[in-house]
C-alpha cells in the first residue's frame, strides 16, 4: 500500500495487493446477505460513527474491510507503506434506496456524517489530505448495491487534487451561461470544458475547506444535492455515477480555491483511445444538457 511512480510513464499509482479480494453482491436481488443492512452486521469493533433516530440508526461509518491504505504508523515511519485510514459510510438502512430517492432530510444526515468523519480523520498529524467519494452501481466501481460512500485520509496529496490546486479558477472564470442553480452558499454549473462527459460541479461560494461547513450550509448543500440528482435522473435516468469532494489540504494555503463536489454521470466506458493518449472525449452536447437542467 505505497504510492509509486511508473518508470515508463511517470504516472503515480497506489500499489495494493488486497483490493481484488473484494466481493460483489450485484448478482443478489435481496438484502439477506448484505453486510450493511440492519441485523446483518457485527460492527462493534469497526463502527466509527452512527446517527440514530427513534431508536434506529440512519447513517453509519465503519472501517473498510479492504482498505486502500493502512494506518500502521511503524510501517509508515519505516517507509514500507503510505499512511491512511479508509472507511465506508453507509448512507441509509434501506437496502433498496439510493441517492436518486433521498429526501432533503436524508441528504442532510449524509452530509453531517461526511463532515464529522472528515474532521475526525483530519486530526491525525500524519494526514495531509482527505477525500470523500461515492460509486453508484457496479459499472461506476461499486462492489455493494446498498447505498454508501467512502472516505480516505492520506499521508500525501493525490495527483488530481494537486492538479486542481495548480489550476485554481476564480468565480469570475465561471461563465454565467454554465450556471444551472445557486442558493445562498453554493453554485452549480456544467463546465463547457468538462473532463468527463456530463460532469456537474457543485462549488461553495466562499469557503475553501469542507470541514468548516456550518450547520445551515449543510442544509443548503442537501437542497443542492436533491436538485442535482433530480435533474440527473430527468436527463439520464437513474444512471451509474461517481461523486468526489475536493477540499483544500490542511497544510496548504490557497485563497482562490473553493471546496467543491464533482458529480460524474457514467455515460460510457474508457477504451483504447483514452488509455493510449491520456485524453478523454466529451461527446455530450453541453448546450442541450444546460437547457434540460434549467427547465422547471
Amino acid at each position: 500500500m505505497k504510492l509509486i511512480i511508473n518508470k515508463h510513464t511517470g504516472r503515480k499509482l497506489l500499489r495494493n495487493n488486497i483490493r481484488d479480494k473484494r466481493m460483489s453482491d450485484f448478482a443478489q436481488e435481496g438484502d439477506e446477505d448484505c453486510p450493511f443492512c440492519p441485523g446483518h452486521q457485527n460492527m462493534e469493533n469497526c463502527l466509527r460513527y452512527e446517527e440514530t433516530k427513534g431508536g434506529c440508526w440512519v447513517t453509519r461509518s465503519i472501517d473498510n474491510k479492504f482498505p486502500a491504505l493502512l494506518c500502521d504508523e511503524d510501517k509508515h515511519v519505516n517507509g514500507e507503506i503510505d499512511y491512511g485510514r479508509h472507511e465506508v459510510m453507509i448512507e441509509t438502512c434501506d437496502h433498496n434506496k439510493n441517492f436518486f430517492d433521498f429526501s432533503i432530510e436524508e441528504y442532510t444526515c449524509v452530509v453531517k456524517m461526511y463532515k464529522a468523519r472528515f474532521i475526525e480523520l483530519s486530526k491525525d498529524e500524519k494526514v495531509e489530505s482527505v477525500i470523500i467519494y461515492k460509486n453508484h452501481l457496479k459499472s461506476a466501481g461499486a462492489s455493494k448495491r446498498h447505498s454508501h460512500s467512502q472516505i480516505l485520509s492520506m499521508s500525501f496529496i493525490p495527483p488530481e487534487l494537486m492538479n486542481e490546486l495548480k489550476a485554481t479558477i476564480s468565480a469570475n472564470d465561471i461563465s454565467e451561461q454554465s450556471i444551472v442553480y445557486e442558493n445562498q452558499n453554493f453554485i452549480v454549473f456544467i463546465p463547457e470544458d468538462a473532463f468527463l462527459s456530463g460532469e456537474i460541479i457543485i462549488r461553495h461560494k466562499t469557503s475553501n475547506r469542507f470541514e468548516t461547513t456550518a450547520d445551515h450550509e449543510i442544509v443548503d448543500m442537501a437542497e443542492v444535492l436533491r436538485y442535482v440528482f433530480q435533474k440527473v435522473e430527468y436527463v439520464h435516468g437513474q444512471i451509474p455515477f461517481n461523486i468526489y469532494i475536493h477540499s483544500l489540504p490542511k497544510h496548504i494555503e490557497n485563497n482562490d480555491f473553493r471546496w467543491h463536489i464533482h458529480v460524474i454521470p457514467r455515460r460510457g466506458n474508457f477504451g483504447g483511445f483514452e488509455l493510449s493518449t491520456g485524453l478523454y472525449i466529451n461527446s455530450l452536447n453541453t448546450d442541450e444538457m444546460l437547457e434540460k437542467f434549467k427547465e422547471r
